[in-house]
């Protein structure tokens, strides 16, 4: 009869270390997930899926090295720029030390001009394209922070994506 007694407890100890093992199990399942996003995404706000970070993932890729490739043709316009503004000036300077008589020195003064002038097309053609490559640049860059910018995402969805799965 002592026995009896001693059933329920060893059986309620079973139950207890059993809930205890399905706690911590069920606690490692529910960890919480680390997220990240592209700009300033809204608590609130809804997440990627999984193929929705791979479209972002890949406009990103197409849009962040163009930023750089931008700003060195940008530094190297101003630099062209810096140049033929010194030109100009030199030859203002040359013009007004000009002997108007000397008709070799005038032919050579205006073909040194046509060539600053020649120059000064080239650098004008180039900053049109500069231009427009910048705007389309912008295009894209505005298309990618509305589908993407303000989106939360999973980390283990990057990282999975990254690993090409």
């Amino acid at each position: 009869m002592r026995l009896q007694p001693f059933v329920p407890a060893l059986v309620h100890s079973f139950v207890a270390a059993a809930l205890a093992l399905g706690t911590a199990a069920a606690g490692a399942a529910d960890k919480p997930k680390k997220e990240n996003s592209f700009g300033a995404a809204k608590a609130g706000g809804g997440y990627l899926t999984k193929e929705q970070l791979r479209g972002c993932l890949a406009q990103q890729a197409r849009v962040t090295p163009q930023e750089a490739s931008l700003q060195q043709e940008k530094e190297a316009l101003a630099a062209q720029k810096t140049e033929v503004l010194g030109e100009g000036d030199a030859l203002k300077a040359k013009l007004e030390a000009l002997d108007r008589s000397n008709a070799e020195a005038v032919a050579a003064y205006n073909e040194q001009a046509k060539a600053r002038d020649d120059r000064v097309d080239q650098y004008q053609a180039r900053a049109g394209s500069f231009n427009e490559r910048v705007e389309a640049h912008k295009a894209q860059r505005e298309a990618f922070t509305k589908e993407c910018g303000n989106r939360r995402f999973f980390e283990e969805d990057e990282i999975a994506i990254k690993q090409g799965r």
